[in-house]
């Protein structure tokens, strides 16, 4: 039996028509052209399965938790509720008012003691002015001559700083009359001593010129008396000349011995005034020195105290220590009087980054590892519109855990490095805590190929096998 062939011979071509056999040769080539692409394509495709990566994934899902803890807003004196600024599920930032109490009471106090410390700083300022305006040296040699120089009053303008003089203008005025008073009273004092001081030197000097003209009226009568005692004894003089003579000449020693002695007490007596009028600058001085250290202690006092009544003054106004949304309002009611310590309204924080809270199965954990990249969907938001939020992976459980429905998971956190998305407006999508998520985890790559031979794989390890 002779076997039949669909193959066309080259003898056969020769019963062929000439335009049969051209299209048999066109038909041939294309089939050789597509068989060719077609080999070339698979050939491609296999060179790139090779080696494009694709990622490898764990997906948990989980919710948006706040980055740090719930903050529940106190106040520490407490009062009456003056105004509520905010309403529930509103978003707040740091610093921004809140609750207002009423500050009367902590006010009042405020500016009494605030009073006081204006006060003071406007005596430290006069004292140390009096200070800088009395030039006190010691007179060492010649005090009786020197004594003008040895207390000086400078009086200067009393000057504060401008703010304060435009905040307390009468303050300053008194204070101005005050100095000028006080440098009157002293400058009276000093006036005073000084009458004395050149009465007391006027005398002085009278009393040397006394003695040096008593001590002339001794020279010439110690002189007459000596030349006339020889003519005495001689019988010349009478006896009673001489007599006379001897009684002026002890008249004039007295007076000479009487003037020497009133000098040491007259010239003590004008030292004496001298430093009395010293003492009293230094004693003046003294005082205000004095007062002005007990200035400076209050007013560090003061200081303190005033801080803290400030303090409670700026308290009544309470704000928000974070950015975040406004849980709990817990007083609602305008004039109700709040406690001590009472909580008044709790925030969610909404810092710079969101941290999600996920599940993942104990099956797929094997590659997590703090530190790994992490996708993070929103299901609020449609993730082919908006995509997702970068992450790193910051902590993994120590052990599962059992939820409601008796799984095992292990619980994730993923911290952002964003914390809203863009609408087609350029306005943020706020991510608030509570929204759904759903995270992809990158633990690493792998070729399509190794992702097709996969299940080959697989199968071949576990063939044959009871």
């Amino acid at each position: 039996m002779t076997n039949k062939s669909s193959a066309i011979k080259p003898q056969h071509l020769d019963y062929v028509r000439d335009s049969h056999y051209a299209l048999l040769l066109e038909a041939s080539g294309r089939s050789r052209l597509l068989l060719w692409c077609v080999g070339l394509f698979f050939i491609a495709a296999i060179i790139w399965a090779a080696y494009a990566p694709i990622e490898q994934v764990t997906r948990g899902e989980g919710k948006v938790i706040p980055s740090s803890q719930r903050q529940i807003i106190q106040n520490l004196e407490g009062g009456i509720v003056k105004a509520i600024l905010v309403r529930e599920g509103e978003q707040v930032t740091i610093g921004q008012p809140l609750l207002q109490l009423d500050d009367t009471r902590f006010r009042a106090d405020f500016e009494e003691k605030n009073q006081d410390r204006l006060g003071i700083e406007a005596d430290s300022i006069r004292l140390t002015t009096l200070l800088n305006s009395i030039k006190i040296s010691s007179p060492d040699k010649s005090p009786s001559k020197l004594w003008r120089q040895s207390v000086i009053i400078s009086p200067t303008d009393l000057t504060f700083p401008e703010p304060f003089h435009q905040q307390n203008a009468d303050l300053v005025k008194r204070q101005q009359n005050e100095y000028r008073d006080q440098l009157a009273s002293l400058d009276n004092q000093l006036t005073l001593i000084a009458q004395q001081i050149q009465q007391k030197s006027r005398e002085l000097e009278e009393a040397q010129a006394r003695l040096k003209n008593q001590q002339q009226s001794y020279y010439l009568a110690s002189e007459e008396y000596r030349i006339t005692k020889p003519l005495a004894d001689e019988g010349v003089v009478p006896k009673v000349e001489l007599l006379k003579l001897q009684r002026q000449l002890n008249e004039s020693l007295r007076e000479v011995t009487s003037t020497k002695l009133q000098l040491p007490a007259m010239k003590a007596a004008l030292n004496e005034a001298v430093f009395k009028r010293l003492d009293i600058a230094l004693n003046f001085r003294s005082e205000i020195q004095s007062e002005l250290n007990q200035s400076a202690d209050k007013l560090a006092v003061l200081n303190q105290s005033h801080l803290g009544l400030q303090d409670k003054v700026t308290r009544t106004l309470v704000t928000s220590p974070v950015n975040g949304t406004v849980q709990k309002i817990h007083i609602n009611t305008l004039g109700g009087v709040i406690q001590p310590g009472m909580d008044l309204i709790e925030v969610i924080p909404t810092e710079d980054s969101l941290l999600v809270e996920a599940k993942i199965s104990p099956r797929d954990i094997g590659f997590l590892r703090p530190g790994l990249t992490a996708v993070v969907k929103f299901t609020a938001y449609d993730f082919t519109q908006y995509g997702g939020l970068t992450g790193t992976l910051e902590h993994i459980s120590a052990d599962t855990q059992i939820d409601d429905e008796g799984h095992s998971y292990y619980q994730i956190r993923i911290r952002t490095e964003d914390t809203d998305f863009t609408d087609q407006a350029g306005q943020p999508l706020p991510i608030i805590p509570g929204m759904n998520a759903v995270a992809d985890i990158i633990t690493g790559e792998k070729t399509v190929l190794q992702y097709l031979l996969n299940p080959v794989l697989k199968a071949q390890q576990t063939a044959l096998r009871e």
